[in-house]
């Protein structure tokens, strides 16, 4: 993956990272999966069970990104403040294994993760800006389109994602894939530190619990 220079300009406090693996397989759960969600989210509750989620640095970080990205964090809430919402509650989100080990990782550390098929992609994937009003469809089927200069990720023909709005349907994760590139995305005010934390976890995740194999990764 490439992250655009013009991106470091616009937003110079943004950093990105990626994970290339290979061989994995996709189950609704894995054992010792479901083990380690539950000591992250005893610890999510003992750290912030009784702090309001809007006086958590974090949560602010991402809302401020959101909104010089001319979107509204109180209508679509940034995956991280949704995700600890989610585990606080104990209604965290189970898809199946490769994508749990992303949510887990994202809520864990802070950093947005984002997983995509490789074989339905074309080309080389870029985290960019947008340009201009481009279409997309979302994974639950709504139409949408970035806002000039949000942060997208995109290949050679279409988007994968956009930071407000969510991920594409046209790389969506299926029961046959196998081979995945995981996308790490901060937000100004969540540091370098964070970053490497959450791509050594969902490398981690990614052979312990998905029988990957890391081919590549990087912090951009």
């Amino acid at each position: 993956m490439k992250l655009d220079s013009l991106v470091r300009e616009k937003y110079p406090e943004f950093i990105a990272g990626y994970v290339r693996v290979s061989g994995v397989t996709i189950e609704p759960s894995v054992e010792g999966l479901i083990e380690r969600k539950r000591e992250i989210f005893d610890d999510l509750k003992a750290r912030y069970g009784a702090v309001p989620a809007l006086d958590i640095s974090e949560v602010k970080a991402y809302r401020a990104f959101f909104k010089a990205m001319g979107a509204d964090p109180s209508s679509y809430r940034p995956a991280t403040e949704f995700l600890l919402r989610r585990a606080l509650d104990d209604r965290f989100p189970a898809v199946n294994n490769v994508v749990d080990s992303c949510l887990l990782a994202t809520v864990e550390n802070w950093v947005v993760v984002g997983v995509y098929d490789v074989v339905r992609m074309k080309g080389q994937a870029v985290t960019t800006l947008a340009a201009e009003a481009e279409p997309f469809e979302l994974i639950d089927g709504r139409k949408v389109s970035p806002k000039l200069d949000e942060i997208v990720l995109r290949d050679d023909e279409k988007l994968l994602a956009a930071y407000t709005l969510g991920d594409a349907k046209a790389a969506l994760i299926k029961p046959e894939t196998s081979n995945v590139l995981l996308v790490l995305w901060n937000a100004p005010g969540v540091p370098r530190e964070r970053v490497e934390n959450a791509l050594a976890a969902v490398s981690t995740y990614a052979r312990k619990y998905c029988g990957g194999h890391v081919d590549e990764k990087a912090i951009l």
